[in-house]
């Protein structure tokens, strides 16, 4: 009976190993491939506004690693084979500037660092609250953001709901749609400096 239990273990422990672990894919918002040249450079031209952009806070179910779709109203699913190749808080402020520095020549856009500080008119913060696909075929970010006028001191907040369709159904095409919403992101904050 000893050796039949101990058989059946071994068989069970080789067909464990035998299958295939699912593999996992990962995604960036912004591969850099085919992207246009940059207006904007690390020197500030003399006619451009400064604008300082902070860090972007992001809900904590978008600051983990696997991609997020809101299955209903009250249920998330983390696809653990889809995951970031880069935290979602370190590529979107990227892609953020790079988008404000293409569309615009009257700003020039910085990250917020030391090197900057003093020289800014305009400090942009950004809080994002959603930021997935969901059953409905769409992809949807919400959130808020302030501009801060650093002359006048003062602040004006901004909240944003933002949404696009689904024509494929492939985290691949998500991610593209998911892109092209920071770059309406991106536009909004240019209207409101």
């Amino acid at each position: 009976m000893k050796r039949l239990l101990l058989i059946c273990s071994g068989l069970i422990a080789l067909a464990s190993c035998a299958t295939p672990s699912p593999s996992l894919n990962y995604y960036l918002l912004d591969s850099g491939v085919g992207s246009t040249s940059i207006v904007g450079t690390a020197e500030q031209n003399k006619n451009e506004r400064l604008v300082l952009v902070g860090d972007v806070t992001l809900g904590e179910f978008l600051r983990q690693s696997s991609l997020l779709v809101e299955l209903d109203d009250n249920e998330m699913h983390f696809a653990m084979n889809h995951v970031w190749a880069e935290p979602l808080v370190e590529q979107i402020p990227k892609v953020l500037l790079k988008d404000l520095r293409r569309s615009n020549t009257e700003f020039h856009f910085e990250r917020e660092t030391s090197e900057w500080f003093g020289k800014e008119v305009y400090s942009v913060k950004i809080q994002i609250d959603q930021f997935h696909p969901n059953a409905k075929q769409e992809v949807v970010m919400s959130g808020r953001y302030w501009v801060t006028d650093i002359g006048s001191g003062q602040t004006k907040g901004e909240d944003f709901f933002l949404s696009d369709t689904l024509t494929e159904d492939n985290y691949g095409h998500a991610i593209v749609k998911m892109r092209r919403l920071i770059t309406v992101l991106s536009e909004s904050l240019i209207r409101s400096l």
